[in-house]
């Protein structure tokens, strides 16, 4: 038997499920779990939602199977604290500090508790196909302003831009990474590259977008997707990935929606640096360009 912990926002959710897919591909004749304890008082994002977005099948381990490996942490607070304290057992595998990819996530043997976000593409890259029809959002159909937009994007040359700003400001971790000149230098980049006809911007500071955003997009004609917010923040992700390019932040939830995309020929601009932690691996394709 083997358990994946989810926890965080939807994409870091995604990252946990994907590694649960591909342990299910790797070792079928075992239980796959997923943990989704922590969920129980964890309020900094929506809960789980990969059951609520996607036609996604999972079976969820209790407490009585997660005690067996790991330590049965029964909310977020418990596991909080307690992840703090409390040393490794032998059937955990813990990610490492800086992220670094894992090589004996495949190779352990017996009951395994797998706690980390595993922000690797490495772990998931041979069921690209499978991860692709499982993670196909539902109800889009049900927003004009959201078809209208997805027509546009898919007919012209376009490019998404994700600015997280939001909880991202005063965040020790992630604040000042992806700055106004990371942003200046990825347009430019793009622009030289692919020159699109139509930026999309994602962001949860429309304002900050367009009074720094305006002066560097040229002539490209420009939407700015502020619309979704919410339970509908999921939408915005859905856009990005039908445009042909993107320009993502340091973000979970704007890598997926550059990793979803289906063009074989799509340009992605990632930050060279994801966390403000010395030496911490970052977690971009090797297949997009990093600046």
């Amino acid at each position: 038997m083997k358990i994946v912990k989810v926890i965080g926002g939807l994409g870091n959710q995604m990252f946990q499920f994907a590694l649960y897919k591909a342990l299910q591909n790797r070792f079928p004749e075992e239980r796959i779990l997923l943990d989704l304890h922590c969920f129980n008082g964890y309020h900094k994002h929506r809960g789980f939602e990969i059951g609520q977005l996607f036609h996604a099948d999972y079976e969820e381990a209790s407490l009585r199977e997660v005690a067996k490996m790991a330590y049965p942490y029964p909310n977020y607070q418990c596991w909080r604290f307690g992840s703090r304290i409390l040393p490794n057992r032998p059937t955990m595998l813990k990610e490492r500090p800086n992220y670094a990819f894992e090589p004996s996530v495949f190779s352990r043997k017996g009951d395994t508790y797998y706690d980390g976000y595993w922000q690797h593409e490495e772990y998931f890259s041979a069921i690209r196909k499978d991860l692709l029809q499982t993670f196909v959002f539902t109800g889009f159909e049900e927003n004009e302003r959201n078809l209208a937009t997805a027509r546009l994007i898919t007919s012209k040359n376009s490019c998404a831009i994700h600015i997280r700003r939001g909880d991202y400001v005063k965040d020790k971790l992630f604040r000042n990474i992806c700055d106004i000149d990371y942003y200046k230098d990825a347009i430019q980049l793009m622009t030289e590259k692919t020159h699109p006809e139509i930026f999309c911007i994602f962001s949860d500071d429309t304002h900050w977008c367009h009074v720094h955003l305006s002066s560097l997009l040229g002539k490209a004609e420009t939407v700015y997707t502020d619309w979704n917010t919410g339970r509908n923040s999921f939408y915005d992700m859905h856009l990005m990935s039908l445009c042909r390019h993107q320009i993502i932040a340091n973000s979970s939830f704007s890598w997926w929606g550059a990793w979803l995309n289906r063009n074989d020929a799509k340009v992605v601009i990632g930050p060279r640096k994801w966390w403000n932690i010395n030496g911490a691996h970052t977690p971009i394709s090797n297949s997009w360009l990093i600046i």
